[in-house]
């Protein structure tokens, strides 16, 4: 008789994870897996209680009006863990809803793993004790993270950034025809610009990338450059979205649902604060990273971050490899000016890209999921 085995994801980022994890574990036991994800752990055969998109919320200000509905989540997860008696439960990132029910599970006798720790290294170790109190393994994507947690006396393994299994590679030719499919001619240039994946992220920083995409194409015209711009757009927002942004901009840019292909081909790229920034840096494309929400969430954020970087790529560097725009400093000139150093400094280039190969040998190697998956099922 297989194991049941609990999983939550409440971001895309997880679901993606968290389906290879899935993967990983079927291709090893007869295992099944319930829980919260999106289509990529639909696909990979976890059944859903509910679906990925009904958990997002950002910023702090937004917490309340979702704590209702996130209340009857966890009573309806409660209602699975004591039908199904599940095995042990997958907690995937998500701090925030997955550390309140990691304490739930560990009081019903349910063993706790949880996969891409919570990042203490940020928000600082108030979180500690309930970690070491409810769960069983941690499973960290960096090695300082590992380090970190067992010295508090968490049972931590590091298993590899997953990142590093899921970014595919792309030939010459293929990156040609992607260019050529987004009318970037052999001297032009391509800005891609990845906004977030949440709703709120991209009706707040979009518009000012788009701003950012139209003067710097007026300023490389002037040197005889053609520059397109093409929008990562995320899998669990509408079209539509974009097309009105775009709309009510009063600009011409493509749209691109491959991130991957996105980044290989790209000359320089304007990125939200987030597991994308790292993505990029793993593509070898420079870019800036940019930050904007309300000024309430980012004052309580200020006050609760123990960080002096937002970007991923500078944080796991210890070092500053590429620049940060935050709320102010997040203006269309400014991002505009950043922008035009990449595409036209060649020096620049090679020195962010430099400082990328570096990076490589914090976050391990390739084999994260597998890792992951065996550790997995050695404790459950």
């Amino acid at each position: 008789m297989s194991k049941t085995v609990l999983i939550i994801a409440g971001e895309a980022s997880g679901d993606k994870h968290a389906a290879n994890l899935v993967e990983s574990l079927k291709r090893r036991e007869d295992v099944r897996l319930i829980g919260i994800g999106g289509e990529k752990m639909q696909a990979a055969g976890v059944e859903l209680l509910h679906h990925a998109k009904e958990m997002s919320v950002m910023g702090f200000s937004e917490i309340f009006s979702k704590l209702p509905f996130l209340r009857r989540v966890r009573k309806d997860l409660m209602s699975s863990v004591r039908t199904e008696k599940p095995s042990a439960v997958i907690l995937v990132d998500y701090p925030g809803f997955n550390l309140r029910f990691a304490g739930l599970a560990k009081r019903n006798g349910i063993k706790v793993i949880y996969f891409i720790s919570p990042q203490i290294w940020a928000w600082g170790k108030r979180r500690i004790k309930k970690i070491r109190r409810t769960v069983d393994l941690m499973l960290t994507i960096f090695k300082f993270e590992e380090d970190m947690y067992r010295e508090e006396g968490v049972n931590a393994r590091f298993v590899g950034h997953p990142l590093l299994d899921e970014i595919r590679t792309h030939d010459k030719s293929e990156l040609e025809s992607f260019r050529k499919s987004c009318s970037v001619d052999e001297n032009g240039k391509m800005l891609v610009l990845f906004p977030g994946s949440r709703l709120q992220e991209v009706k707040r920083i979009l518009p000012t990338m788009l701003e950012s995409a139209e003067l710097l194409k007026e300023e490389l015209l002037k040197i005889g450059t053609r520059l397109e711009a093409v929008i990562g757009c995320a899998s669990g927002i509408d079209q539509s979205v974009y097309e009105q942004i775009v709309r009510e901009a009063g600009v011409s840019v493509r749209f691109s649902r491959d991130p991957d292909l996105l980044m290989s081909a790209g000359d320089a790229g304007l990125i939200k604060s987030g597991t994308a920034t790292l993505e990029a840096a793993l593509h070898g494309l420079p870019i800036a990273v940019v930050y904007r929400t309300s000024w309430i969430n980012y004052f309580i954020g200020r006050m609760l971050v123990k960080l002096d970087s937002i970007s991923l790529v500078n944080i796991v560097a210890g070092k500053k490899i590429v620049e940060e725009l935050i709320q102010n400093d997040f203006t269309s000139t400014r991002a505009a000016s950043i922008m035009k150093e990449i595409i036209t400094n060649k020096n620049v280039v090679d020195e962010i890209r430099a400082k990328y190969a570096e990076l490589r040998t914090v976050i391990g190697e390739k084999g994260a999921s597998d890792r992951a998956a065996e550790l997995v099922l050695e404790t459950i």
